[in-house]
């Protein structure tokens, strides 16, 4: 009778590769762990940007736009004067509702004709009236970023907390007071450690009337 058998040469090499899986799989594991992780905060640093972007393409102040002259609100943002009061008031001037800088032209930059407009100051940042409709309306705490977060289920494990600050800023003494708004979107992780802090600036400028635009 023949009987199959295992050699000893081959159950010493099953117990060496047994040996060799056991002490690489927690090394495996930890690797993919750290890249899960990597990624995760890539995506919260894209979503960082991406808040930051739509932010900045609200409108400059909640008094951009004179609502008596425009009530349904959906004109072009103008120029608001400010503690500098450099707009031009003279309506026999040529360059009436202009500021220094502006082209002498339709359809470009202007100053908003009531001059008795003023921006929000910085103690009313915030949503205002329930709308969210100009940059200081996205001045939050913190909160999440993902909206899918579980930590039981398959998607993103961490809860990444997103908030926004919107303040003031003379960039340097470089423009007026109320002439430029920093805009700061910082992203931190459960146990509160900075991940990423975006930071931009959006000035007192107006807009320009592309659609019209003749090239």
């Amino acid at each position: 009778m023949v009987k199959s058998a295992f050699s000893l040469l081959e159950v010493v090499f099953a117990i060496v590769i047994m040996g060799v899986t056991m002490v690489t799989l927690p090394v495996m594991m930890s690797s993919n762990d750290k890249g899960i992780n990597t990624t995760l905060v890539q995506e919260a640093i894209f979503g960082a940007s991406a808040q930051l972007n739509q932010i900045l393409s609200y409108r400059w102040d909640e008094n951009s736009i004179d609502k008596l002259v425009d009530p349904k609100e959906d004109g072009l943002a103008e120029v608001i004067q400010t503690s500098y009061n450099d707009c031009d008031t003279n309506i026999s001037s040529p360059t009436y509702g202009l500021r220094p800088g502006h082209i002498m032209q339709k359809r470009h930059r202007k100053c908003l004709l009531n001059f008795t407009i003023t921006p929000t100051l910085a103690s009313s940042f915030g949503p205002d009236a329930g709308d969210l409709d100009d940059i200081d309306d996205v001045s939050t705490s913190a909160k999440s970023l993902f909206i899918n977060y579980s930590a039981d289920a398959d998607g993103y494990k961490q809860d990444f907390q997103s908030s926004v600050s919107i303040s003031y800023d003379t960039m340097g003494g470089l423009v007026g007071k109320n002439d430029a708004k920093k805009v700061t979107v910082t992203v931190k992780d459960a146990a509160g450690n900075i991940i990423t802090k975006l930071t931009s600036y959006t000035l007192n400028i107006g807009e320009v009337d592309m659609d019209d635009r003749i090239f």
